[in-house]
């Protein structure tokens, strides 16, 4: 196989953005779109040069790979649809609605032997990459992820559309059991939770506080990692990082001008990122799996793991709605 074929399926906001997007990947070669709403599709297609197929079942026979970026209620469909076509899948978060469908996509891809991977896009932002470097036992964990509200995406709460980025995250730094969860939240512009926190412990003493809103007026995406002797600041927005760390020798004190009798100081660095597209890279590893055999960085079972925690959160806040109103 000389270039993937791919088709992205779902040609909404995020849809658009993977289209243009696999039109400059080297190793791929976008050959069209598919939406239910045909007049968007062909939209999309009239702009890219590409074909806006009639049905999924026309796009699938014309492709080597997928994008799904379909609500999220249509995941399992489209995605087990274009499995048993034995078509590689690059997966929207969540990975479903439902553990349910989700482990029945992780049973078909396991019997077809086709290539998964959940588009949980800050795993490749540059700040996060760059932080992996610093990062050694987070003792505690903050993140804020906040948002204006925009009816895209009220299909799902808000734990399943934002904070389910920093649970990913949050899962793939700590590396350890969840023993136990407590969350609050309210459903404000929606019919589903619009805000929410939550605080999770994990089995080796980590704890991680976690709030997202799609209520804010200004966007805010941070995350900050305490451990031993340093502390560090990531900003996925702009992106940036910050690290903070005990300074113990005499010439670093010398270096930050200190005049006090301290047999520590703290001192800060701010490494450079180079700038990157997240989603652009996200493509590109997809393909290196596909045409390589390279492991997923963010594979079936990360966005399992990740939707499995953020539907324990959600069930947390609907239980704790429902004892308020029977109080």
């Amino acid at each position: 196989m000389n270039a993937v074929r791919v088709v992205v399926v779902g040609c909404g906001y995020l849809g658009s953005i993977h289209a243009r997007l696999w039109m400059q990947n080297e190793r791929a070669v976008l050959v069209g779109v598919h939406d239910t709403l045909s007049q968007r599709a062909e939209s999309l297609a009239q702009e890219l040069g590409v074909v806006a197929f009639p049905s999924l079942d026309s796009a699938l026979d014309a492709c080597d790979a997928v994008t799904v970026a379909v609500p999220t209620v249509h995941h399992a469909s489209v995605t087990l649809a274009a499995i048993e076509h034995g078509k590689h899948v690059l997966l929207e978060k969540p990975v479903a609605a439902t553990i349910a469908d989700a482990e029945a996509i992780a049973a078909a891809a396991e019997r077809a032997g086709t290539v998964v991977h959940v588009g949980h896009v800050e795993r490749y932002n540059a700040a996060f990459r760059r932080a992996l470097g610093y990062v050694t036992r987070p003792l505690f964990i903050e993140a804020h992820r906040l948002s204006p509200f925009r009816v895209r995406g009220t299909d799902v709460s808000v734990i399943s559309d934002l904070m389910i980025h920093d649970l990913d995250l949050v899962l793939a730094l700590v590396r350890q059991p969840v023993i136990r969860v407590e969350a609050h939240g309210v459903a404000v512009m929606s019919d589903s939770i619009d805000i929410a926190n939550a605080r999770i412990e994990f089995s080796g003493g980590c704890i991680a506080n976690l709030t997202a809103s799609r209520l804010t007026p200004k966007p805010l995406r941070k995350l900050r990692i305490f451990q031993p002797s340093a502390y560090i600041s990531l900003d996925f927005s702009e992106p940036g990082i910050e690290v903070y760390r005990f300074a113990e020798d005499r010439a670093a004190l010398a270096e930050i001008g200190s005049e006090l009798q301290l047999s520590k100081a703290i001192v800060r660095e701010q490494p450079t990122i180079a700038p990157v597209n997240a989603i652009a890279d996200e493509h590109r590893a997809f393909i290196a799996s596909i045409l390589d055999d390279v492991p997923a960085v963010v594979s079936l079972n990360d966005g399992i793991a990740a939707l499995r925690l953020a539907l324990q959160i959600e069930h947390a806040i609907v239980e704790r709605m429902q004892t308020l109103r029977s109080e």
